[in-house]
């Protein structure tokens, strides 16, 4: 009983040792200092020693040993494996494999310039090797692209047969250059392209607003890449944007009901995304329906993170001729918007008067007063960027208020206009548009209104500069005949 006892006991500590005894160079000594790395011993330098002597002759495991401390980030074990692979390599390679395994150190200790130095020497080693140039291309592309790029064509020219231009691409997508990436995609033939590839050349045509292009892009890799949520995702975005409904529809069934559920997130931009199309396809209520599942989903967050939703809500209550629910809508969005921009304040104004158009009587006369409101509003808030437009919405919005001009209420912000508009060096189409409605509101004041010819007369050659026509051609000379008579 004592001898097997003993047994036991020999056997238990060569269990818990046999990761500290080095073997004979062998593959099982990569998998034992993973062991001994995951069991993190007190004395893990003093026994890695007997690894790298076991080891002389066979300078792949060590370095093996290295990437394994890389992988859990011990730079400082990593270096030692680095220093013993060179004092024992005898082969270029070997002195590349240590060159690389420097460079990662360098890279975990975020030094690019001693990273690139070490790639380098890697390369210079072990010229045909695409690991150095791809690490010294991902590593270097923060310091300088084109020094990446260029680091790629190297490769390129060593060894041809190396997909390098997928490679590219991947460099300029992960430095947010995505004009470059789908561009560099676009020349890559679909066999070379990777699961990764298609997920990203897609996402830079859809985030460089090439929509068709995205729904291309996915049309060809869903048969490979089937289901996938984020092309899935995009092809719902890029549809939506097009405003091809049905097409929309296809993807977001997709994304909502056959991608595997533990691999998304549903997200309120998918709600919204959804929302457009019904509202695209006339189906507003649908499309309300999925905007208010989407602020459902940001009930948690702060207020603002919803606020842009409501924009998309009023829009589709003015769809389907709700003007008071897209008002009411719209303040929400203004009140809850982080920053709300002119063009967002301005929107307002243009919404009663849209509903202003559908109403009669006091009504909309209370209405069209509350747009002029907006706009006043307007030129306040944003001095300087808003004053020509909004100076223009009030002169229509008083034109409509004062459709006889008998008031003249238009008259001053048409005459602003004029000032303001005037003033450019040159002219763009929406300012000879802008003066054409003011000439014509002032020729037709002073000819109907203030019965004076000369101003009249005045005014009408200045529309006839801008937009001449038969009928402004015979009104300036019958003005000029009443003027020299």
């Amino acid at each position: 009983m004592k001898t097997m006892k003993y047994l036991l006991m020999g056997g238990l500590l060569m269990g818990f040792s046999t990761a500290a005894v080095a073997q004979t160079g062998t593959a099982a000594d990569v998998d034992a200092v993973k062991q001994l790395i995951q069991s993190k011993p007190a004395d893990l330098g003093k026994q890695m020693k007997n690894f790298y002597k076991a080891n002389k002759k066979n300078p792949a495991n060590i370095a093996a040993f290295g990437r394994a401390f890389i992988d859990v980030k011990d730079t400082v074990n990593a270096r030692v494996a680095a220093e013993n692979l060179l004092k024992v390599a005898k082969e270029k390679v070997d002195k590349a494999a240590a060159y690389e395994l420097l460079g990662d150190i360098a890279v975990v200790g975020s030094d690019p310039g001693r990273a690139g130095q070490n790639y380098e020497l890697a390369i210079l080693n072990n010229p045909e090797s695409p690991e150095a140039y791809k690490k010294y291309a991902v590593m270097y592309r923060a310091v300088s692209l084109p020094s990446s790029i260029a680091k790629l064509d190297e490769l390129h020219a060593r060894r041809p047969d190396y997909p390098v231009e997928a490679l590219k691409a991947h460099i300029y997508y992960i430095s947010v250059q995505y004009g470059l990436a789908l561009k560099t995609y676009e020349g890559i033939p679909a066999s070379q392209l990777e699961r990764r590839d298609w997920v990203q050349y897609a996402y830079s045509a859809y985030t460089t607003k090439n929509y068709e292009k995205a729904l291309d892009v996915i049309k060809r890799a869903t048969p490979i890449v089937p289901n996938n949520a984020t092309l899935n995702r995009l092809g719902l975005y890029s549809a939506a944007e097009l405003e091809r409904a049905k097409d929309a529809y296809n993807y977001a069934d997709i994304l909502f009901n056959k991608v595997d559920k533990d691999s998304v997130t549903i997200l309120d931009r998918d709600y919204v995304a959804w929302g457009r199309a019904f509202c695209a396809d006339s189906l507003f209520d649908q499309g309300i329906e999925k905007f208010n599942e989407a602020i459902k989903l940001n009930a948690d967050k702060e207020a603002s993170a919803s606020a842009s939703i409501h924009s998309y809500l009023s829009d589709a209550y003015k769809g389907k001729g709700d003007f008071p629910k897209a008002i009411q809508e719209y303040e929400t969005f203004l009140r809850d918007s982080k920053e709300v921009k002119a063009t967002d304040f301005s929107g307002m104004g243009v919404l009663y008067m849209g509903y202003a158009r559908v109403l009669q009587g006091d009504e909309q006369v209370a209405t069209l007063k509350k747009a002029d409101q907006y706009f006043s509003e307007l030129i306040e808030k944003f001095p300087g960027q808003s004053e020509e437009y909004g100076t223009y919405q009030r002169a229509r919005v008083n034109n409509s208020l004062d459709p006889t001009m008998e008031q003249g209420l238009a008259k001053p912000y048409f005459e602003k206009i004029i000032e303001l508009v005037s003033a450019h060096e040159t002219l763009s189409n929406t300012d000879k548009q802008r003066l054409e409605s003011a000439y014509r509101y002032l020729l037709g004041y002073y000819n109907s209104v203030a019965k004076d010819k000369e101003q009249a007369l005045f005014y009408a050659k200045k529309v006839q500069e801008l937009a001449p026509s038969d009928n402004i051609n015979a009104l300036v000379e019958s003005l000029s005949k009443s003027v020299e008579q």
